[in-house]
């Protein structure tokens, strides 16, 4: 992507499109689209190979919003963040098609996750630290978003829509479980 990038903000730099001072921040912007672009197609045609594509893009949907302020394990290479979602997408989608859990299982599975990234949250990568002022805005953001999304759990539950608590419920998990892997993590390459 970072190739692909260079080459056509170089193509716009060329054409005076972009001022050459801007050209790194062009890259990096550009790159990330296109690595953000690239994930949500293939994580969509996942779904749709899957026969949940609604499913695949519920989840992935709750689960961006909620990683982007709780935070958690980061990737070195753009490349194995791809290819962690590229495995964590069918994972999920097997386990919301085909593990039978009860809403009481479901509930306490999802309160619980929700519990422990309300105390974590928001977790700081180490290729993404934050400062005091970010800790303080991610981590209400983080809390008011685990909070609503639980909710919106709850109400899915009450409304007897199983199959849509299940895919929250699957969100809110992921996104603990990397939020306590990159806590544990950190902690580590402290020692």
């Amino acid at each position: 992507m970072d190739n692909i990038s260079r080459r056509i903000i170089s193509y716009a730099v060329s054409h005076s499109f972009i001022r050459k001072e801007q050209y790194e921040e062009y890259v990096y912007i550009l790159t990330m689209l296109l690595n953000v672009f690239i994930t949500d197609i293939t994580l969509f045609l996942i779904g749709v190979l899957m026969n949940m594509p609604w499913e695949c893009v519920a989840f992935w949907l709750v689960y961006m919003v909620l990683h982007k302020y709780c935070g958690g394990f980061h990737f070195s290479t753009s490349l194995k963040c791809y290819l962690s979602s590229c495995i964590m997408c069918p994972v999920v989608l097997l386990f919301i098609r085909f593990v039978p859990l009860g809403p009481i299982w479901l509930l306490a599975i999802t309160l619980i996750s929700a519990i422990i990234l309300l105390i974590v949250s928001p977790v700081e990568a180490q290729n993404k630290p934050l400062d005091g002022k970010e800790k303080v805005v991610f981590g209400r953001i983080a809390r008011i978003l685990t909070i609503i999304t639980v909710i919106l759990y709850g109400v899915m539950l009450f409304a007897k829509l199983f199959a849509v608590a299940k895919i929250i419920s699957a969100a809110i998990v992921c996104v603990m479980i990397f939020a306590v892997a990159g806590k544990l993590y950190l902690k580590h390459l402290q020692k």
